[in-house]
């Protein structure tokens, strides 16, 4: 009998010889091909992408099949079950060994980094992980809303400086005591200045 086109995932997990509930794993990663309609899957474009993407950490279960099967061809049973088998290779066991062994090595240049992905995918995902709890805690602030409190900090500093002269000209213009120029001025500016610090260390806080 041919191997079918398409096939419904039960279909499938019985041709490969796995249970549906692996065969629905192998769905949820993106390791089977799927038809137009989403729910059917395409039999030899997913048996390719299974033996594309196997783990590089099950290796040792593949060396082991191999090795029983070699055993089987020096002891002949190998020939036995040939001539019991039917003529045609079927395309479906090629599916059931690549998904047992789970761990031949691809060609150089070739195949999927299924280690190398895994890795960075958990790298990133811990990374979002603390990312959010830092935020929650008000560790880390999202960079749009500081950046907005900075602009508004700077904007009352500058309006504040920029207003120096019209608030003090009265001030200064009564006295010609060069102490009390200096007093009067460097009040102003350390009002001005406090201000900013207080705004700065609230949104150091997450109050704001």
């Amino acid at each position: 009998m041919s191997t079918p086109e398409t096939a419904t995932l039960s279909e499938f997990c019985r041709l490969i010889g796995v249970k549906v509930g692996y065969g629905s794993e192998l769905k949820k990663t993106g390791r089977l091909v799927l038809a137009e309609d989403g729910k059917t899957v395409r039999v030899q474009e997913s048996i390719a992408r299974i033996a594309e993407t196997r783990d590089p950490s099950k290796a040792g279960v593949a060396a082991r099949h191999a090795e029983e099967r070699g055993a089987e061809v020096a002891t002949g049973h190998a020939e036995s079950k040939t001539n019991q088998a039917p003529a045609h290779a079927s395309s479906a066991q090629a599916a059931t060994n690549s998904v047992a062994g789970e761990g031949e090595q691809p060609p150089a240049g070739q195949g999927y980094d299924y280690q190398g992905s895994k890795a960075k995918r958990e790298h990133f995902a811990a990374m979002e992980a603390e990312a959010s709890y830092r935020e929650k805690i008000r560790e880390l602030l999202p960079a749009s809303e500081v950046r907005a409190v900075v602009a508004e900090i700077i904007t009352v500093l500058r309006t504040s400086i920029e207003g120096l002269p019209y608030n003090l000209a009265p001030q200064l213009a009564a006295t010609s005591d060069e102490t009390q120029i200096k007093s009067i001025l460097s009040n102003e500016v350390e009002h001005a200045l406090d201000t900013a610090a207080q705004s700065l260390a609230k949104l150091g806080k997450g109050e704001f």
